[in-house]
């Protein structure tokens, strides 16, 4: 989910959103090593080729370059901290979902500095994943109280004081990956542990089903590129499973699976677009504590 491009795009109306990344990313290292016992879960594409990756452990967070594979830690680990997922807007703002500390943050995407600190529950929870529109930024919640969490964002870009709180429309419940349609007229989320999809309305958090042709078990993150939503299927041997959305969003039609023959996915969890290459968080063996970046090739009829 290029969530840089995307939002960015919600303000550029000109030229293409990456000029030159579909070819110049074909000579990037196809395969990026993060630190030694970092535990990833999120990554979020920001600006240029640059990329964020939270560590579940210790809260920190990873900047990294797609075009050279280095990087550094840009957030340092913090006590009672955790990263899960993670999104760069286009204010150079970097916005993390803190597990289950119930916490939600907000960090200098250029400087690491702590922005904001929201408590978004107290309750037994697991803030899983966040993205970001125009009005406001949406954290799923997967343990706990069937919720979803937005903190206000005012047309200057000012974050709200506080988050409210949205109750979903059953059956609609431990919903991980979230994502927007282009318009911002419905955000898409998936239950992991039910295999449900969703539309929920980004005013009410009312919701309906979104039908799928086949089952997509173990849905974890998403990408929503126009209609085609890229659903990281986060088992031991997982794919992203190709999905084409009806434009009232009441059904999904899977057309495709991609995975790596030279480095296949072992536990995905989530991933971002980058041109019409799509970076993976993976682990490199079942149950393993190493974890790294892949990427693949959308389908040329997504391009």
């Amino acid at each position: 989910m290029s969530h840089f491009a995307r939002v960015t795009a919600a303000f550029l109306l000109a030229a293409p959103i990456f000029p030159a990344s579909s070819v110049a990313a074909e000579n990037f290292p196809a395969r990026i090593d993060l630190p030694t016992g970092w535990r990833a879960e999120g990554i979020a594409v920001g600006r240029g080729s640059t990329f964020y990756a939270g560590d579940t452990v210790t809260g920190a967070v990873y900047k990294g370059d797609l075009r050279t594979g280095e990087g550094s830690v840009l957030v340092p680990a913090q006590p009672g901290r955790t990263s899960f997922g993670i999104f760069a807007d286009h204010r150079d703002r970097l916005f993390v979902a803190g597990g289950r500390t119930g916490h939600a943050y907000v960090f200098d995407a250029v400087t690491g500095g702590l922005i904001a600190d929201y408590t978004l529950t107290t309750e037994p929870s697991l803030i899983n994943d966040v993205y970001v529109t125009r009005s406001g930024a949406y954290f799923t919640n997967t343990i706990g109280a069937p919720v979803l969490f937005r903190i206000p964002i005012a047309p200057g870009g000012e974050l709200g004081s506080s988050a409210e709180v949205f109750a979903l429309t059953p059956p609609a419940a431990g919903l991980n990956g979230i994502e927007a349609t282009a318009d911002e007229r419905a955000l898409v989320a998936v239950s992991i542990t039910t295999g449900q999809f969703f539309a929920v309305d980004p005013d009410t958090g009312v919701t309906k089903e979104i039908v799928f042709s086949e089952p997509v078990p173990r849905g974890d993150g998403l990408i929503l590129h126009g209609n085609t939503l890229y659903v990281v299927q986060n088992m031991p041997a997982g794919d992203i499973a190709v999905v084409e959305l009806s434009p009232d969003l009441s059904t999904g039609d899977v057309i495709t699976r991609l995975n790596s023959a030279d480095d296949p996915l072992v536990s995905p969890a989530t991933a971002d677009r980058f041109g019409h290459l799509i970076y993976v968080v993976r682990r490199d063996v079942p149950g393993g504590t190493v974890f790294h970046l892949t990427r693949l090739a959308a389908p040329s009829r997504q391009d």
